[in-house]
């Protein structure tokens, strides 16, 4: 038996309902079969409607976004599941779940994770008043800071400050050796040392000098400062360094005013 099928094309205005008899856009279905001829908000939270704009609207039938579940009935939430694509794939503005328990969003480039809560920015303020000793044309990392402020608790064992995420940190450094003879053509050294080496300027250093001098010996306090901006990883740490090349060890002042540190997260 041969049976012949004849398809016509025809252009449909006509707008379409799935189990409701009065559909109020292009496409309205009706999940729960409850609409009936005079539906009520309770019932039509369970719609699922396409406007003739493309938009779609989960329990809320005038969308004005591409997807709107703003539903009466207050259960218009997302469900977000993980995903194992790169964001370059997942394209700029896509949304993930994390595992770790919080969301991730794709710049195009990278997954950045959203916290859940503001974090608190790290910042430090510290001073030393304990003397230390200084040898000669030593690098010595300042040790026994005295911390007034930490409000992440990052700076670990009075000498290490470590990062707590991404970010740009702002560090100021100041120290200053006792009082002794400078003798001529000799100077110290202030640095701030990172431990990210890349995309980053791992140390800043200052020097101050002393050239020949008209008078014979000069005696004084040596003192030296430093300020940088560090570009900084989760866990990358800053150390505080002295050099001086006075010829002999030198102790740290103990003056808390007079050495001091801090560390902001911009």
């Amino acid at each position: 038996m041969t049976c012949i099928l004849i398809v016509s094309a025809s252009k449909m205005t006509a707008q379409i309902g799935f189990f409701t008899p009065n559909p109020s856009h292009p496409l309205q279905i009706d999940a729960a079969k409850d609409n009936g001829a005079t539906p009520d908000a309770t019932k039509l939270s369970n719609d699922v409607v396409v406007t003739s704009d493309g938009k779609l609207g989960v329990g809320f039938l005038n969308p004005v976004t591409k997807v709107d579940v703003r539903s009466p009935d207050n259960e218009g939430i997302i469900g977000v599941g993980t995903n194992t694509q790169t964001p370059a794939a997942a394209g700029a503005g896509a949304i993930r779940y994390n595992s770790g328990g919080f969301l991730d969003y794709s710049d195009g480039e990278q997954w950045i994770s959203l916290p859940l809560a503001p974090p608190t920015k790290a910042l430090v303020n510290a001073s030393k008043s304990s003397i230390q000793s200084v040898p000669d044309n030593t690098v010595t990392y300042i040790k026994g800071w005295n911390e007034t402020v930490d409000l992440g608790g990052d700076f670990n064992n009075d000498d290490t400050f470590t990062a707590p995420r991404d970010g740009f940190y702002l560090v100021s450094f100041s120290i200053t050796l006792a009082n002794g003879n400078i003798p001529k053509n000799t100077f110290i050294e202030t640095a701030i040392e990172s431990s990210r080496l890349t995309n980053n300027i791992p140390i800043f250093k200052t020097v101050n000098s002393y050239p020949a001098f008209q008078s014979g010996t000069v005696s004084n306090y040596i003192s030296g400062n430093c300020n940088a901006i560090f570009n900084l990883k989760k866990d990358d740490t800053i150390k505080f360094s002295v050099k001086h090349n006075i010829g002999s060890a030198r102790d740290t002042f103990n003056d808390s005013k007079l050495n001091n540190l801090s560390i902001s997260e911009l």
